[in-house]
This record gives structure tokens, C-alpha cells and sequence, in this order.
């Protein structure tokens, strides 16, 4: 009996195999459309999560006789960044607020990928490869429960634009240049729909050289190394 069992099984995993390589993608380039959300993080900051948005495109070319594997390139912008909760005392009072940065970046993944098809109208796939990036703005913002003068004057302080080199030590901004890893998991539906999940994690020191040499030489304090983490949810319409 036990025999018996483990034919039928063995036969029903090569049934699936067969069905597998019967659904393989046709090689060839597919293009699709990317929208979603991140859930970022600058690692090493003191900065909590925060909740941002991405769009985007890939091209995807099906290796031929490579039995799924893809190779895999972009073009998205994606915000980053994060935030943390600040209590100051104001007029005697404490007041709530938070303190974000928010990171805008142009990104381009390049990923090498496999597919399977357990089924001719569901696939699954993984992905796993370099990105780079370049940031197009982003600002350190702070927000005060509070109205006022002195609040709004408080605020202006600790507002300022995260990519701009500044000379000013109470005003940490970061390089522009980000480079990382990241990988993707993704399901497709009927050829065209895709719901996918990543993570990417940015291998760049974001603070300048310039900026931690003066930071040892004026408070004989080093700066942490800061990095880019992200995790997104994305949806895909694959034409």
C-alpha cells in the first residue's frame, strides 16, 4: 500500500512539472505598469516607519529555453524617508508634534527573476537584483500641535530641504546617490494583473564625507551610518 502511495505521488509531482513546463512564458519582451505603497525606514537614524507612495514602469525579457527565467529593469519614483514624535515646551505647555524626513527618489531596479506557472492563467515569480537611485527632493519637516509665533518660528528651524549640502551642523542632510538590494515576490493573474511584495535595502551611507569630517571636528561625535530601508506593496498591469 505504502508503494502504492508513493507512485501516485511521485506521478502527480511529475504531472505538475509537465503542466509547468507546458505554461512556461513565451521569451520575448512584456512591459508593465506599476503603482503601490512603501513602508520605509532610514535604518541607524532614531526615525520610526513612515508610509509613502511609488509609481513605475518595467520591461521584463523571457530568456529564450531558459525554462522561466526573466531579466528584469525599471523606472520608478518612490518616497522614502521617516518620522519620529517630538514632545517640546512651549510657553510652559508641552506640545505634540513630529518630525519627518521625506525622501523623493528616481530609481532604476535591475533584477533577474523565475517564473513558474502551476496553471496556464496563475503564475508566481521571484526576482533579486541591484537598484540605484538618485534623489529629486525631499524636505525634514517639522510639525507642531500648536499654533503661534514662537511655534511657527520653531518649525522654520528644523524645516529644510534633505538633499541640499549645508554647512549649518544642526541641519543633517543627505547625498543624493543611493544604491541597494532588493528582491520581489509576485503572483499574475490572467497575463496581465500582478500583485507583488519587496523588500530593498539600501547599501549607501547617506551622509556626505564632508558632513561627518566637521561633525568629529566640531562635537568629536561620529555619525551613525544611516541607510534606506523599504518595503513595498505593489500592484501591476503587465501589457
Amino acid at each position: 500500500m505504502k508503494k502504492i502511495l508513493f507512485i501516485a505521488l511521485a506521478m502527480a509531482m511529475f504531472a505538475g512539472n509537465a503542466n509547468a513546463l507546458e505554461y512556461e512564458p513565451e521569451e520575448g519582451f512584456t512591459y508593465m505598469g506599476l503603482f503601490g505603497m512603501n513602508i520605509s525606514k532610514l535604518q541607524n537614524s532614531g526615525y520610526d516607519a513612515k508610509v509613502g507612495a511609488m509609481m513605475g514602469a518595467r520591461v521584463d525579457y523571457v530568456l529564450p529555453k531558459a525554462h522561466g527565467t526573466y531579466l528584469t529593469a525599471g523606472l520608478d519614483w518612490t518616497m522614502k524617508g521617516g518620522k519620529t514624535s517630538i514632545f517640546t515646551l512651549i510657553d510652559g505647555d508641552d506640545e505634540d508634534g513630529t518630525i519627518k524626513y521625506a525622501l523623493h527618489y528616481l530609481e532604476v531596479p535591475i533584477r533577474v527573476g523565475f517564473r513558474y506557472n502551476p496553471i496556464e492563467e496563475l503564475g508566481f515569480y521571484g526576482e533579486l537584483g541591484p537598484y540605484f537611485a538618485i534623489g529629486v527632493g525631499g524636505r525634514h519637516k517639522m510639525s507642531i500641535d500648536e499654533d503661534g509665533s514662537e511655534v511657527r518660528e520653531m518649525e522654520d528651524d528644523f524645516t529644510f530641504k534633505a538633499f541640499k549640502n549645508s554647512d549649518d551642523l544642526n541641519r543633517l542632510t543627505f547625498q543624493r546617490w543611493d544604491a541597494g538590494i532588493g528582491f520581489r515576490i509576485g503572483a499574475e493573474y490572467n497575463h496581465h494583473y500582478n500583485l507583488m511584495f519587496g523588500c530593498d535595502w539600501g547599501l549607501t551611507d547617506m551622509y556626505r564625507t564632508s558632513l561627518r569630517d566637521k561633525y568629529v571636528e566640531n562635537y568629536e561625535v561620529r555619525l551613525p551610518k544611516v541607510h534606506n530601508f523599504n518595503f513595498s506593496i505593489t500592484f501591476g498591469y503587465r501589457f
